[in-house]
């Protein structure tokens, strides 16, 4: 991107036109891009209210594991996968999946599991209004209550696209937004091993793990690789020293 970026403001400083004319369609060519930035780029925000990355702790190499669009008819296979190998997860979930599978939602929170907030289904949110928003936290949380299991204050929304609203609504709830530092790109569903090497390839403390347990709010999602590669994943990161945590947690 930033080579774009230079691509471009040399294209434009290089026009057959007025110099004033040319930084001034700098400035509204750097605007709108900066905006669409804002919008897409789940861990831009030149404020810094979004969080990425965990923060560093005495020397000791630290991961989470996160998961969206879930629950499934998927996560209870995670769910003994992270049992088998003793580490935690954030789960952020749909609400109208959590309707689908609510027992799995509150076995995640029973075997000490974060459940965080993903939105009530999976509805682009780039330059949505604060009251779009809030009916999508709203709705999870109202879903949530009704099982009885108390979210953490995480919220993930779908694609990591927002707006301002975003902001707004998650600072009234008190939550605190979450990217990643690494997508694995799991959805594609390519090979296993391919999963695993995007997952533990120059791995960094402090690196948060993008995975899926769903797809959007399909009924039946296909997540057969990543339920491959997962133990893989973790083994290899416990080989190499990483201690495994929730977000929001440190």
């Amino acid at each position: 991107m930033s080579a774009a970026a230079v691509a471009i403001a040399a294209g434009v400083l290089s026009l057959p036109a007025p110099l004033p004319l040319r930084l001034a369609a700098l400035a509204v060519i750097a605007g709108v891009a900066g905006d669409q930035a804002f919008r897409r780029l789940p861990a831009f925000d030149p404020l810094g209210r979004i969080r990425w990355h965990l923060p560093s702790a005495d020397g000791v190499k630290r991961c989470a594991l996160t998961f969206d669009d879930g629950p499934s008819p998927a996560t209870a296979a995670v769910l003994d996968i992270l049992a088998a190998e003793g580490v935690p997860a954030t789960f952020f979930v749909l609400g109208t999946n959590v309707e689908r599978h609510p027992e799995v939602v509150q076995r995640a929170r029973d075997e000490g599991h974060a459940v965080g907030l993903h939105g009530m289904d999976h509805a682009k949110l780039a330059g949505a209004a604060a009251d779009a928003i809030e009916r999508q936290v709203s709705g999870v949380r109202r879903v949530l209550a009704q099982l009885g299991v108390t979210p953490a204050r995480v919220y993930r929304t779908p694609h990591g696209y927002k707006s301002r609203g975003v902001f707004e609504v998650a600072r009234r709830h008190g939550l605190t937004l979450w990217a990643w530092s690494r997508g694995v790109w799991d959805t594609d569903r390519p090979d296993p091993i391919v999963l695993v090497r995007r997952a533990t390839r120059l791995a960094r403390s402090g690196m948060v793990l993008l995975l899926h347990d769903g797809r959007g709010e399909e009924p039946q999602p296909d997540v057969r690789p990543m339920l491959a590669a997962l133990p893989a994943i973790i083994r290899e990161l416990k080989h190499r020293g990483f201690a495994f945590v929730r977000v929001g947690d440190e």
